[in-house]
This record gives C-alpha cells, sequence and structure tokens, in this order.
C-alpha cells in the first residue's frame, strides 16, 4: 500500500448510526493508517445528518488510530426558497447554476474546515472527499482541486444531474468508485475519461459466530420472515417493499412476515400489521442474528453504490431480494448468483413463492454471494484495488 499522506473529508464521522459513506470511510482510512500511511479525517462537529447541528466538540481526537479533526458547522441556509428548490430538483425541473448555488447554500458546510484545508493544501498528497452530495464536498473541493479525490457514492438520480456536480467530478484529480456499475454511471453522466476513474470500494469480514436462534427467541418468531435492513425512506423504496409485501400477503396463504431494521418512519397500514413488524435501529450483533434466521434480504433501493446490508447478508448465510432496476445490486447479484431480482410486483411475488417452494434454492443461492463477497469484497481484495488507484493517480509514496 501507498505510503503517503492523505486526508479524508467527510460530513460526519465516527457515529455509531451513520451511513454508508461513513463506515467506508472509516474502514478505508483506518487501513491506510494500519498500513504505514499518515492519514487523517476532517470532518464537522455533526452528528445528526437531518439537521447538522453541532453536536461533538471541536477539535482533534484518535478514533481507530486515525487523527480526527472536528470542525464546527456553519449556520445552515434553509428557508422557503431551500426548500422550493430541493423540490424542483427532486421532480428534475432544471434549475439555472445561480439557483443551484443557492440551493447548495443549505447544506452542510464548516468555513474552518475549508480553511484548515487551504492552509494544509501543502501538507497533504491527496484529499478524499466522500460522499458527492453534501457541502463540504462541493465547496472543499474548490479549495484544492489538483489534490482531490473524489469517492462519490453516486447513485442514479436527480441531483446527480445539477452542473454543479458535473463540474465537480470533472475537476478532481480522480474518481474512486465503489463498485464497476458506479464508475459506469459517473462516466456516462459526466462525460469523463474512464482513465480518470477507478474502483476501490470496502471489504467485509464475517463474524465469530451468528445465532439466529436467538434473534427468533427474543422477538418470538417462529416461521419465515423477509428482513429489511437499513433507513427506512422513500430515497430507499420502502414504501414500496412494505406496499408489495401487503399485497402478496392478502392473495397468498404462505406463513410469511416482514421485519424491518433500522432508523427512520415507518408508516404500515392498519391491515397490514399482523404480517410486518417495525423492530426499529437494533445492536449490530443482533442485526446480524436477523440476516441468520431471515428467508432472504430485501434490498428494494434504486440508490446503491455498494449496499453494505446485501454484503453482510451474504456472509450471514442469507440470499439477496433486488430491485432489477438497480445496477448496482442487480449485477451483484448476477455475477454472484446470490440473489433474486424483481421489477414490479409480479416479479416479487414469483421471487417469495420461489424461495419458500424450491428446497436448496436459499442455501445455494446464500452460498453464491458468500463467495462472491470473500472473493471481491474481502478487506485485502478492497485496498488491494485502493492501492492500484492511488497509484494510477500518482498519489503517495510505493
Amino acid at each position: 500500500m501507498p505510503r503517503g499522506r492523505f486526508a479524508f473529508v467527510v460530513p460526519r464521522y465516527g457515529v455509531d448510526s451513520a451511513g454508508g459513506a461513513e463506515v467506508l470511510a472509516r474502514g478505508v482510512a483506518e487501513r491506510l493508517a494500519a498500513s504505514g500511511a499518515e492519514v487523517a479525517v476532517l470532518t464537522t462537529c455533526a452528528r445528526d445528518h437531518a439537521t447538522w447541528r453541532n453536536y461533538y466538540r471541536p477539535g482533534r481526537e484518535t478514533i481507530g488510530g486515525v487523527d480526527v479533526r472536528r470542525f464546527p458547522v456553519d449556520e445552515p441556509r434553509r428557508d422557503e426558497e431551500f426548500a422550493s428548490l430541493q423540490g424542483r430538483i427532486s421532480r428534475g425541473i432544471p434549475l439555472s447554476r445561480e439557483e443551484e448555488e443557492r440551493w447548495m447554500a443549505g447544506s452542510v458546510h464548516s468555513a474552518p474546515l475549508y480553511d484548515f484545508i487551504a492552509a494544509a493544501r501543502d501538507r497533504y498528497d491527496a484529499f478524499l472527499f466522500i460522499p458527492y452530495l453534501f457541502g463540504t464536498t462541493c465547496r472543499g473541493m474548490r479549495v484544492a482541486p489538483e489534490k482531490s479525490l473524489l469517492v462519490p457514492c453516486l447513485h442514479d438520480e436527480a441531483y446527480a444531474r445539477l452542473s454543479l456536480f458535473r463540474e465537480m467530478f470533472q475537476a478532481a484529480r480522480g474518481i474512486v468508485c465503489n463498485s464497476p456499475p458506479e464508475m459506469e454511471l459517473a462516466v456516462r453522466l459526466y462525460g469523463l475519461d474512464p482513465a480518470r476513474c477507478a474502483v476501490g470500494g470496502m471489504g467485509f469480514e464475517p463474524r465469530e459466530r451468528y445465532r439466529p436462534e436467538r434473534f427468533r427467541r427474543r422477538y418470538g418468531i417462529k416461521g419465515p420472515f423477509l428482513l429489511y435492513a437499513g433507513r427506512r425512506e422513500t430515497g430507499k423504496n420502502t414504501p414500496l417493499l412494505i406496499e408489495y409485501f401487503s399485497i402478496f400477503r392478502r392473495y397468498n396463504r404462505a406463513d410469511l412476515r416482514l421485519l424491518l431494521l433500522g432508523t427512520g418512519e415507518v408508516a404500515v397500514p392498519a391491515d397490514a400489521r399482523a404480517w410486518i413488524a417495525d423492530l426499529g435501529y437494533v445492536a449490530e450483533e443482533r442485526k446480524h442474528d436477523a440476516y441468520a434466521a431471515c428467508l432472504a434480504l430485501c434490498q428494494p433501493s434504486l440508490n446503491e453504490s455498494l449496499s453494505i446490508v446485501l454484503m453482510e447478508a451474504w456472509l450471514a448465510g442469507a440470499p439477496g431480494l433486488v430491485h432489477g432496476d438497480c445496477l448496482v445490486t442487480a449485477s451483484h447479484c448476477l455475477r454472484s448468483n446470490g440473489g433474486l431480482l424483481f421489477r414490479d410486483y409480479p416479479g416479487f411475488e414469483e421471487c417469495l413463492l420461489a424461495l419458500l417452494g424450491r428446497e436448496g434454492l436459499r442455501g445455494a443461492l446464500a452460498a453464491g454471494g458468500r463467495r462472491y463477497v470473500e472473493r471481491e469484497y474481502s478487506w485485502e481484495a478492497a485496498m488491494e484495488r485502493w492501492g492500484r488507484a492511488l497509484a494510477r493517480f500518482g498519489l503517495g509514496e510505493p
């Protein structure tokens, strides 16, 4: 691995309930530091991605062997105009360049963080900005673009089509994606030279032990269940999953439940509460036990650049059930033979009936997924890709 000097710039860091981008940043930063590189993390004092209020004290601390520097968040500029611009973006209505900047002003920003990047630009070989969507990336990359690597965690969504993001991707020294489909999306959206892009990603390790029966005993679950784990929100397609599963139970006599784990509000119809249970946010150990106990993990999201929960479920011995219109998760399932795909309700129903009725299908799919993670997304494989990516951009000492 390169023995360079790297600073990761991420909106929040070291939070147990943080999103996939923060988990990725921490995993790669700690392993680069362990390999002998000088690694810092530049982040804000925020903990909650909904409000971005300052929570932690500004200053320095060491987390997992990495020097973490926290900077206070600027007062957010969120008003009626911001809400209006946000709504127009979501509906695919074009904004002027000036309007895009006014919308971006409502994201998370930290002037002291940007000042530090400017002052320390000669100290580091590269600043790695994760993920693409937030102000700390958009404004922070403008300070030293020649030293900026973008780790976008890119989704095929309306925000990705703003001109300010096209400029940001094109100005970066290099782009490091989580998966080949994400890289292909970036090249297509922004007209990038593929030579300026690479795949890094993160790694996963199986737990020493999974206890599916312990999970079942705790929640009194005896029969088969479909599992969802992650943020419960429209962007992750959880309302669609609840709708499809409600229809399935209404028209099929199969004894199957849906369990939901994670954060966010869940609207379960009153007539479906006998079949759908919201367990909320649970400890990591309990989540992995749930993977091992479930019939399958359903990942209905269209907005994924990797999908941590899918990889974790495969290692725990569960197959995947994913939306066929998500290029990333569909690619994972097809390459691994580790899961089934649906694009509409009839397809969803067919997948569930196959998992329930075909003996040996669940185990065969889960085994394919596990082999895929061990081959493509072990930490050893991921860090080898990171080493090649950094060398491609001429960063660090070999």
